[in-house]
């Protein structure tokens, strides 16, 4: 792999990381550090702990983790503290050339440090906190907002807006991401630049024939001969997972003639909300929440699918999930919400469900349980499309750049 013209350290501020936890944003995060690592770059990483059991230091895959405290965590105050501490052991050693934020609260805390200010800074533009919190707490976007969180959302935005502010660069992962930063950030902008999320089309590729499916398949316990639809999220409100549920109970009740069975993986805080409304949907026999799944399991499960559904009701910034769906030739139905409108525009407009409730996943579905091949046609596309734009390698050569151009 060729490294870049110059050699950088890069101080790396995020929440939560893999593999120390899973999410889209903590995925990126860790490729993008390990692959900048194996172009010649020197990667410090300040993140915080979601277990205490984690070591404070530890270097994976060449990057230098320095782990924050769960207790630090939980409070402002403390994780200024906490992050200023790992900032002085860093600088002890070496020189910090550039910040990469990846976390609007971390990131803030971290440019209070005055040695950290003539630093040049790139953010990583993942969502709005902002818009994630009050998602998270109310239910909808267009939801009454109570006043004690009102306020709370005001803070969150200023400690956004300063980590906007201080940097000379904001990287997003779709058009739609920064269109959406443009209406939210009125004020002078820094460069924009869009550079999309990426997959490992090595480790998620399509299978060799359908013997490998079959064997896949035994391996994870599923069902050889029903048609396997899948989907990869967190738990959470914004990913529309309930929805999902109620579709299925929908197709169970009017067209019981259409077997399937539905794979959720991942956790969250709606775990036993969704383990209840199985039960209620009486669709328990072909619904099955399958918990975290290791991440050198989770390919095999791409490769023996025949459908990935994302049924996002709100805020898709990207979805790595659906890159990694394509590279492993998986047709992905999914809402048009976010930025997987210009991602499965690409593909098919059939790709793309009416709208986020049940009755339009329940109409999509059908649509693609009555008429399964004409979606299978849609593979090597799918493959194509991931192999020529989402490529990590590709990704990362184009943040590097990024970087050289914030230095000078």
């Amino acid at each position: 792999m060729n490294g870049p013209e110059k050699n950088l350290t890069i101080l790396s501020l995020q929440y939560h990381c893999y593999p120390d936890d899973v999410g889209g944003a903590w995925g990126l995060t860790y490729e993008v550090n390990k692959r900048l690592v194996a172009r010649g770059q020197r990667v410090h990483l300040i993140t915080c702990k979601p277990a205490e059991l984690l070591p404070n230091e530890e270097e994976i895959d060449g990057v230098s983790f320095h782990r924050i405290s769960v207790r630090d965590s939980k409070n402002v105050i403390s994780l200024w503290r906490a992050v200023r501490r790992r900032v002085n052991h860093i600088l002890k050693s070496e020189k910090i050339d550039l910040i990469h934020i990846h976390n609007p609260l971390v990131g803030f805390v971290a440019i209070l440090h005055p040695q950290l200010w003539k630093v040049p800074k790139i953010c990583h533009f993942h969502s709005s906190w902002y818009d994630e919190e009050k998602i998270n707490q109310v239910g909808t976007e267009t939801s009454e907002i109570p006043w004690r969180l009102q306020i709370q959302l005001q803070l969150i935005r200023l400690m956004e807006w300063a980590g906007y502010a201080v940097s000379r660069t904001i990287l997003f992962l779709s058009e739609y991401s920064k269109n959406r930063f443009l209406r939210y950030y009125p004020f002078t902008q820094p460069k924009l630049c869009v550079i999309s999320g990426g997959v490992d089309i090595e480790a998620f590729k399509p299978p060799n024939s359908t013997e490998e499916i079959s064997v896949i398949r035994e391996k994870l316990k599923l069902s050889a001969e029903i048609p396997l639809l899948l989907t990869v999220r967190r738990l959470e409100q914004r990913m529309g997972l309930e929805n999902l549920i109620c579709a299925a109970g929908i197709l169970h009740r009017q067209s019981p003639d259409l077997k399937f069975q539905m794979v959720l993986t991942g956790k969250g805080s709606l775990k036993d909300r969704l383990e209840q409304l199985i039960l209620e949907q009486g669709v328990s026999h072909c619904v099955q929440l399958v918990g975290l799944v290791p991440r050198e399991t989770l390919p095999l499960y791409f490769r023996c699918a025949d459908l990935f559904v994302l049924p996002t009701i709100a805020i898709e910034g990207f979805g790595l999930v659906t890159a990694e769906a394509l590279a492993s030739g998986l047709p992905v139905m999914g809402t048009p919400v976010g930025a997987t409108e210009e991602i499965l525009k690409q593909v098919d407009e059939r790709l793309l469900f009416h709208n986020t409730s049940p009755d339009a996943l329940a109409e999509g579905i059908e649509t693609f349980l009555r008429s399964p091949e004409t979606f299978q046609e849609m593979g090597s596309k799918c493959r194509e499309l991931a192999v020529a734009q989402y490529s990590w390698e590709t990704m990362v050569k184009k943040i590097e750049q990024e970087f050289i151009k914030a230095m000078a």
